[in-house]
């Protein structure tokens, strides 16, 4: 085990012995009659005898981001662990997936027509379970909701997703109490969405559905939603304390809160981006229960792309081998191009760079979200780059907004012959020919809670990435980096002499960051390089994409990082993670209040 991850897991552990259960806020909701039912309950329930209900916005057939492919892999892993798990989620029907499984057989309805009434919302609810699921899952259906589209979050009307999220919290205990688990319930929420289950389970023990229940929280992301009166009365019929949902049901969780990393973890208290801008409204609940990080599994099969005998070359220095097979995905991808006829598609590969293997090409992908991913800031560094010393190769997930996507077109005409935008969904085999065949995956995040960087790794492909988050846990950027002065608390031995990535980060007063971010984000895309925090990221940025031209160059170090990286990422488990989690369960159920 690394240093680094013994550092982690003493910070787990520190977090988790001192952690306090809080109380004083069931009297913002339930009166004295209410709080001594509740009481009675806490006393009877046997962790030993504990159902696991994840509940999961997104699931494998509506997904946008990092969830959907948490929601994959980690309730199995929970289950091959010894636990009774379940997941539930919502029915998305307007989303195509969804209808095509149902007329596949894929979603089988399990009930209909069951009759929902919990505080002061009312509703019928079916319910399909999915056929060749690995563990137990099922999906919510209520008549009226879950109408988003492929995106089950792209509600015009941002309240619209917040009704589906109360509304979902709802009727989930009396879904699980009707699926026959009305005992030792344990709840484990996911991101704001289904937060509200903090207070709705507590209202299904006080009503008689349930015996004993807890809940607990983790966050995949900084993301919150307002939560107006109106939906308090609507669902709850009375006024608590809370301008959004995580402000208003963090203090109902009866255990830790735990998030996707512990640089993550540590950022929401401490990053001048989440501080100054996506978690500010959050601080007290932070300082109440402070977040635990604990990182996240790998999301694809611990498979070696290389033979045995390219990788034992490989540790005893010869890296010829490992970089012959590298230089063959790479016509993979030049193949993909030549027989890639979207309209939508734009830009252009310079033939003889395309063909000249010493040409690195730098892979940049995921869902075009500006106010995290940051990948304007490589566009502007891009243009700085030697024309002719590196490609870039996008492909955003689509996007409806045009005038954002105008943006990277026109840098891609800028430098004709250097870059290929390909702003529509590609298959996961033409993404995994992408991720063997380019020279280095892109990851330049604001903020990143876990990230995808172990997927580059896993295909033989190191990463350039700005220094943030979980892709802090996920990389080692070698002796050279320096650890920027907000993380040495928790990163004092992260550097190692292994090297699988370059870091970047922009050197900016931190007094002053925390307002920079806050202008940053509020600017129109065109506009912020006038911003003095952006021109020192995308300046540190384009030292990194030539610094990483320079390690390609050398192919002993750019073939050491490949290994490094593969090397690395075997060691990324969802065991780990889960022991850490169960530990969490442990805990809610001897300290839940």
């Amino acid at each position: 085990m690394s240093t680094l991850h013994e550092s982690f897991n003493y910070l787990f552990q520190t977090k988790l012995d001192s952690w306090t259960p809080l109380r004083a806020s069931l009297h913002q909701f339930f009166n004295d009659h209410e709080i001594a039912l509740l009481d009675r309950s806490n006393r009877t329930f046997l962790s030993s005898m504990r159902t696991i209900v994840i509940l999961s916005f997104e699931n494998r057939f509506a997904l946008l981001g990092g969830l959907g492919a948490v929601m994959r892999t980690f309730p199995a892993f929970l289950q091959k662990q010894g636990e009774r798990v379940f997941l539930l989620t919502p029915l998305h029907r307007g989303c195509s997936a969804v209808k095509k499984a149902i007329d596949k057989g894929e979603l089988v309805q399990r009930f209909t027509g069951h009759e929902v009434r919990i505080c002061n919302y009312s509703c019928t609810v079916n319910c399909f379970e999915e056929a060749n699921a690995v563990i137990p899952t099922y999906h919510v259906e209520i008549t009226g909701r879950f109408l988003a589209g492929e995106n089950p979050y792209g509600y015009v009307d941002q309240e619209d997703l917040l009704f589906d999220s109360l509304a979902f919290c709802a009727v989930a205990p009396s879904v699980v109490a009707h699926l026959g688990h009305t005992e030792h319930v344990l709840f484990h929420a996911h991101d704001w969405e289904t937060a509200p289950i903090a207070i709705f389970a507590r209202c299904a023990v006080i009503s008689g559905l349930f015996q004993q229940v807890r809940t607990l929280l983790t966050l995949n992301n900084s993301f919150d939603a307002s939560f107006p009166d109106h939906l308090k009365m609507r669902f709850f019929n009375r006024l608590f304390s809370g301008c959004t949902v995580l402000q208003s049901m963090l203090p109902f969780f009866h255990g830790p809160l735990t998030t996707v990393s512990t640089p993550y973890a540590h950022e929401l208290r401490h990053d001048p981006l989440q501080r100054g801008f996506f978690a500010d409204h959050l601080q007290r609940q932070f300082a109440m229960n402070p977040p635990i990080g604990i990182e996240n599994g790998m999301f694809g099969e611990p498979s070696v792309p290389f033979s045995v005998e390219e990788m034992a070359a490989a540790r005893k220095g010869n890296y010829h081998p490992l970089l012959t097979k590298k230089r063959s995905w790479r016509t993979s991808i030049i193949d993909l191009i030549h027989r890639e006829k979207s309209p939508h598609s734009f830009g252009t590969f310079t033939p003889d760079r395309l063909d000249d293997p010493s040409v690195p090409i730098f892979l940049m992908s995921g869902r075009l979200d500006l106010m995290q991913k940051g990948f304007d800031t490589v566009f502007h560094a891009f243009k700085r780059v030697k024309p002719g010393s590196a490609m870039l190769f996008f492909t955003p997930t689509p996007c409806n907004d045009k005038e954002d996507l105008s943006f990277f077109t026109e840098i891609a005409d800028e430098c004709g012959g250097n870059i290929i935008i390909w702003p529509f969904f590609i298959s996961s085999r033409k993404y995994r020919m992408l991720l063997q065949g380019a020279s280095y995956l892109l990851m330049p995040s604001f903020y990143e809670p876990f990230g995808a960087a172990n997927e580059g790794l896993l295909h033989g492909t190191p990463v350039i990435a700005r220094a943030t988050g979980g892709l802090l846990a996920q990389l080692e950027p070698g002796q050279g980096f320096s650890v920027p002065r907000e993380y040495e608390t928790i990163l004092s031995n992260k550097l190692s002499d292994k090297r699988d990535a370059v870091f970047f980060r922009e050197s900016f007063p931190e007094n002053e960051a925390h307002i920079m971010w806050r202008t940053l984000l509020q600017l129109p895309l065109r506009q912020r390089i006038g911003n003095p925090l952006y021109q020192s990221i995308v300046e540190a940025a384009f030292k990194a994409l030539v610094e990483a031209v320079d390690l390609y160059a050398d192919h002993e170090t750019y073939g050491s990082m490949i290994l490094n990286g593969i090397q690395s990422v075997q060691h990324t488990t969802w065991k780990g993670a889960v022991e850490k989690y169960r530990a969490v369960f442990d805990v809610a159920a001897a300290r839940g209040v």
